[in-house]
């Protein structure tokens, strides 16, 4: 299957995307993963993992996260609370990255998985990959409409459809555009978290 390359200002336009902040996730954050996949409804889990997943199941892969090899994105509102959450595997070996999302309930159709999707295809690429791929369920239309609206290309497997994304290499501008932004986006979620910590304890 052929792949063309796009641009990510093309294939995941920002100006499309949520006004949520996106922030990269480290193992300091396993707790926020950890309660936002808790509140997920049944359907968004099955849709999300493929199967009737528990809530053993949930917390156990929160905790087996593997950061130093994997990346993890987070969409927090303005008080840090986590509306979104992005999983950007690297365990593949044919430099295929791949992205799992999911989005609460009360959030949903506003653009926060694009987001998502557009940080995750960000940091793929700056790493060297040149594929970003996202396998589903056939009757989850809301990543079915989210790969269509970046242009991904689908496959038109009844039983595990795929959708990918081909990146284009890194430059020095597309890493030190991730680095600063990642920096600003730590920063203020810093902030988000004080502001909503203090109105907590005022209260």
């Amino acid at each position: 299957m052929h792949h063309r390359p796009y641009r990510l200002s093309q294939a995941v336009s920002a100006a499309e995307t949520s006004t949520a902040l996106i922030a990269q996730l480290g193992p300091q954050h396993r707790g926020h993963i950890r309660r936002h996949l808790l509140e997920l409804s049944a359907a968004d889990r099955y849709l999300r993992f493929g199967y009737a997943i528990s809530d053993e199941q949930l917390a156990a892969y929160a905790r087996q996260l593997h950061f130093s090899r994997d990346a993890a994105f987070g969409a927090f509102d303005d008080s840090g609370a986590m509306l979104g959450f992005g999983h950007l595997a690297f365990d593949r070996s044919d430099g295929t990255a791949e992205f799992g999302v999911s989005v609460a309930s009360h959030a949903q159709r506003l653009g926060i998985g694009r987001s998502l999707l557009a940080r995750a295809a960000q940091h793929a690429r700056n790493r060297g990959y040149s594929l970003l791929l996202m396998v589903f369920l056939p009757e989850n239309q809301a990543l079915v409409s989210l790969a269509r609206s970046a242009r991904m290309q689908l496959t038109q497997d009844q039983v595990e459809p795929r959708a990918y994304l081909a990146l284009e290499a890194p430059d020095a501008g597309s890493v030190l555009e991730e680095a600063w932004n990642e920096a600003i986006a730590a920063i203020d979620l810093g902030f988000r978290r004080a502001g909503a910590g203090a109105r907590a304890t005022s209260v």
